[in-house]
């Protein structure tokens, strides 16, 4: 099954994601991650930044041995995917 990423926009959540993810999960392995400082997640000593989020997302792929994944992002979260 291919794994599908799905990025939450500007001071949102993962959670808010997850009616999408459900409807999703019979097709895709379904990932949804809190940006750092967003959801509950503690924010870091990094900057807000398009980059730093960037940064989780490749941290995130890393951690849960993911090669390959698409990538749908809203918002603050498309331009992360980009």
């Amino acid at each position: 099954m291919k794994h599908l990423l799905l990025l939450h926009g500007a001071i949102g959540a993962k959670d808010q994601l997850d009616e999408l993810a459900n409807s999703l999960r019979s097709k895709y392995h379904v990932h949804t991650i809190d940006f750092n400082g967003h959801g509950g997640s503690p924010a870091t000593d990094e900057s807000f930044s398009i980059e730093s989020f960037a940064h989780d997302v490749i941290k995130y792929l890393q951690e849960n041995k993911i090669n390959q994944v698409a990538i749908f992002g809203y918002s603050m979260g498309g331009y992360v995917a980009f």
